[in-house]
C-alpha cells in the first residue's frame, strides 16, 4: 500500500494552478493579518495562528487538511467564544465555516483533483454550485457594496465594539454602485453560462469571475480610502480576485493536471 506523504511542496510558477494555490494561501494570510492587528490578549493570537496553519496545510496538501480547515477552524472559534465569554464569535464561526470550506474546496474542485474521488463532470458541477454560493455571500453579505451603493454609507466597529458610520461622497457612491453592478452582472454571467449552460455571446464563466474580482477590488478600495483600513484590504482584493478568476478559468477552460501532463 502506497504511503501518502505528510506534505507536498507545490511548484511555484506563473501557471493558473500555481497562482490559484497562492491566492488560496494569501486569503488565509490576510485573515491572519487582520487577527494580528486586533490581537490584544493571549487568546486573541489563536485566530491568526490557526489561519496561518490552515492556509499552510492546504498549500502543502497535508492529508485531511480540507476537512480540518472547514470544521476545525470554526470549532476553535466556538471554543474561543466560550473561553472569552463572547457569544457573537460563535456566530462568526458559522460564517467562517462557509468561507473556509469554500476556500478549501474551490481550487481542488476546479482542478478536478484525484484526491476527491470524483469524475470531472461531477467536480465541475459541485464547483459551480459552491462558487455561486460563495460569490453571493462575498458580494451581498460580506462586502460593503450594497449599503454603500444604496444608502451612501456603511458601518464598521471600532476596537471598543462601538459602531462607526462612514458617509460616502457622491463620487464614492457612484464607484460603489459600479462595483455592485460588477458583482451582480458577474454572478449572473457565471450562473447562466456555467450552471444553466446558456450561451451569452462570447462570454465565458471566467468573465463573470473577472467581474466579481472587479467588485471585490472596488469594495477594498472603499475600505482603504474611506475607512483607512490598511494594506490588508489590498492583499485581500488580490487573493479574492485570484480565487474568482483563476478557479473559473481552470474549471471551464482547461488547465487541469491531466491536461497539463498531455
Amino acid at each position: 500500500m502506497e504511503q501518502v506523504p505528510l506534505y507536498t511542496i507545490p511548484k511555484i510558477d506563473l501557471s493558473a494552478k500555481s497562482l490559484l494555490m497562492l491566492a488560496q494561501f494569501g486569503f488565509f494570510c490576510v485573515f491572519a493579518y487582520w487577527g494580528y492587528e486586533d490581537a490584544e490578549t493571549t487568546t486573541d493570537w489563536i485566530f491568526p495562528v490557526i489561519m496561518i496553519l490552515g492556509g499552510a496545510s492546504l498549500y502543502l496538501s497535508v492529508p485531511n487538511s480540507r476537512i480540518g480547515v472547514t470544521l476545525g477552524i470554526p470549532a476553535v472559534m466556538v471554543l474561543m467564544s466560550v473561553i472569552e465569554g463572547e457569544p457573537e464569535m460563535a456566530g462568526w464561526a458559522i460564517f467562517f465555516a462557509l468561507v473556509a470550506g469554500s476556500l478549501a474546496y474551490l481550487p481542488v474542485l476546479a482542478m478536478a483533483d484525484d484526491s476527491l474521488g470524483l469524475d470531472e463532470e461531477t467536480s465541475r458541477m459541485r464547483f459551480g454550485i459552491l462558487y455561486s454560493v460563495f460569490a453571493l455571500f462575498m458580494i451581498m453579505l460580506f462586502s460593503i457594496l450594497m449599503p454603500s451603493a444604496m444608502d451612501g454609507e456603511f458601518t464598521d466597529e471600532d476596537t471598543g465594539g462601538d459602531d462607526i458610520t462612514y458617509a460616502l461622497e457622491s463620487t464614492e457612491q457612484t464607484i460603489a454602485q459600479a462595483g455592485l453592478a460588477f458583482g451582480v452582472i458577474g454572478i449572473l454571467i457565471f450562473i447562466g453560462s456555467a450552471l444553466l449552460g446558456v450561451e451569452i455571446g462570447p462570454l465565458r464563466p471566467w468573465h463573470g469571475g473577472a467581474l466579481l474580482s472587479g467588485a471585490v477590488f472596488v469594495d477594498s478600495y472603499l475600505w482603504y480610502t474611506i475607512a483607512d483600513s490598511g494594506v490588508g484590504d489590498i492583499f485581500f482584493a488580490l487573493a479574492a480576485g485570484g480565487i474568482f478568476t483563476l478557479s473559473a478559468c481552470i474549471a471551464y477552460e482547461g488547465g487541469h493536471p491531466s491536461d497539463e501532463s498531455e
